[in-house]
């Protein structure tokens, strides 16, 4: 049993939120991410094995999911038609979501007649921390994925559920709160 007022020293999802594009994704309720390296092996003559392993491409991706709130459950919720903080007055569906570093609306990535005008977005997941007096912050990032599109858009909804959308997205570097990813090859080639 912890004992009262100890700081966790693990991530939990209870923990953690999720930003996208410098926003507060309102409700996001889980998201994975991957880094992947793929490798080709190097044959030589006369032997049977690989005589090395060599990278070819690096590619990160992932999915983001959030439950969903309209304009309608704001008006019809008893809090007087105001919009709790942290949320939009007009629900958080992608249309309505607009890019705190960017200034995009978030659905020109799955709309065909903006997808050209589409910029990237970074993905940040934040630790909530807990100080000495028992203020809550959100400072310490702990998942980082750069350059990011969304790629494709789900959702749920079931006769006893609540509405889900997922999201999954492809990012070109990914890091975490030990390392932060570095461009490869010539600095004028960096993203």
């Amino acid at each position: 049993m912890a004992t009262p007022g100890m700081i966790p020293t693990f991530v939990t999802g209870a923990n953690a939120r999720i930003k996208v594009d410098g926003i507060t994704f309102a409700y996001a309720q889980d998201v994975s991410y991957s880094i992947a390296v793929d490798v080709i092996p190097i044959e030589t003559m006369g032997r049977y094995e690989a005589a090395a392993q060599e990278p070819v491409n690096y590619a990160v991706g992932g999915d983001l999911a959030i439950v969903r709130y309209t304009k309608a459950a704001i008006t019809n919720a008893n809090n007087n038609g105001t919009a709790p903080k942290g949320t939009n007055a007009n629900g958080n569906g992608i249309g309505n979501v607009q890019g705190g570093l960017t200034g995009q609306n978030m659905s020109g990535h799955l709309n065909p007649g903006q997808i050209l005008l589409s910029k990237t977005w970074d993905l940040d997941v934040f630790q909530k921390k807990q100080d000495s007096s028992g203020n809550i912050s959100v400072d310490e990032s702990i998942i980082k994925v750069r350059d990011c599109r969304f790629t494709r858009m789900s959702g749920g909804l079931s006769k006893r559920g609540i509405l889900v959308d997922r999201f999954s997205f492809v990012g070109i570097l990914g890091g975490d709160d030990s390392f932060d990813a570095s461009n490869s090859g010539d600095d004028d080639l960096s993203i």
